[in-house]
């Protein structure tokens, strides 16, 4: 309809204006904010496969439908499809590996191993640039993560290894993921990238859920906050798109640290977690090295 037509049209208005640096606190809050809603479903009885595919499979039709209205083609060009794929294997990487570690190693430790990520992306980069971070650089992402290790508080004794793992292969989809979006988003919609990656992944979720017999909530609240973190996952990753094309890769990477901060505000909102003095010193050890971040003397010659 045309009010429909509006609605996405003023959306999409508003996306444009937002600057690189905001679209990722805005993306990474989203994605916080969807796992103490995924907890309080999974109180109520669904199983992270089943939230995992049924998220991902009700996004795509949204960004396919909202592509078909800007009209944009349907059809995927054939030199993206490799790019799509690596989306979609990536974002499977994620999921798969973080709720494997999850059900190996605690998961504190589970977190602080996935949020390896934005370390992985400054040393690819490194790497494909053939030159050094600067110090400045490096300081900030090691205040971040040594912040989240405060907060985290990982235990490390009994470790099984393949929990460590597929936290580990989860860090590495993770910072894939932002390094294949980037460029792809240059030659491709970005609304047919979210609407084709989500509906590969959802069908990459069947044979686990079939597998562990995946269940769902069984109450009107538990079926309110599954689809509440459903929705906010959908917005948090469409936004991952323009935030890393206007960002680029590793200091999107480094802003994406605002998640676990997120997670843990929310988590002792919903949930009645407690944070120690510990995790306060961490967490605002985390907000300053994300101020850093996003200051212009943040930037060093290292490209993305």
């Amino acid at each position: 309809s045309g009010k429909a037509v509006g609605r996405v049209t003023w959306l999409g208005g508003v996306i444009a204006s937002m600057s690189g640096v905001a679209l990722c606190l805005l993306s990474a809050g989203l994605l916080g904010i969807q796992i103490p809603l995924a907890k309080l479903s999974y109180m109520d009885g669904a199983d992270p496969i089943a939230l995992a595919m049924l998220r991902c499979i009700g996004a795509a039709l949204p960004f396919l439908i909202w592509a078909k209205v800007k009209g944009i083609s349907l059809a995927v060009p054939r030199d993206a499809w490799p790019g799509l794929l690596t989306i979609a294997g990536a974002t499977t990487a994620i999921s798969y590996g973080y709720l494997g570690a999850l059900g190996r190693i605690p998961a504190s430790l589970t977190a602080l191993l996935f949020y390896l990520y934005p370390l992985i992306v400054l040393v690819i980069a490194a790497i494909h640039a053939r030159e050094l971070p600067g110090i400045r650089r490096l300081g900030i992402f090691t205040l971040a993560f040594a912040g989240l290790a405060l907060v985290f508080g990982p235990t490390l004794q009994d470790l099984d290894p393949i929990g460590v793992g597929l936290g580990l292969l989860a860090a590495v989809g993770a910072a894939v993921y932002f390094f294949v979006v980037p460029p792809l988003t240059k030659r491709v919609s970005s609304l047919l990238l979210m609407g084709w990656s989500n509906a590969l992944v959802g069908l990459l979720f069947i044979p686990g859920m079939l597998l562990l017999d995946g269940g769902f909530p069984q109450q009107i609240g538990g079926w309110s906050a599954f689809w509440a973190a459903a929705t906010v996952y959908a917005i948090g990753m469409a936004l991952t798109y323009p935030a890393l094309a206007r960002t680029g890769s590793v200091k999107a990477a480094m802003l994406y640290n605002f998640e676990p901060l997120t997670i843990i505000v929310l988590s002792a909102l919903l949930l009645g977690d407690v944070m120690t003095t510990i995790q306060y010193v961490g967490g605002a050890a985390v907000l300053i090295s994300l101020v850093l971040a996003s200051a212009r003397s943040a930037e060093d010659v290292l490209p993305d």
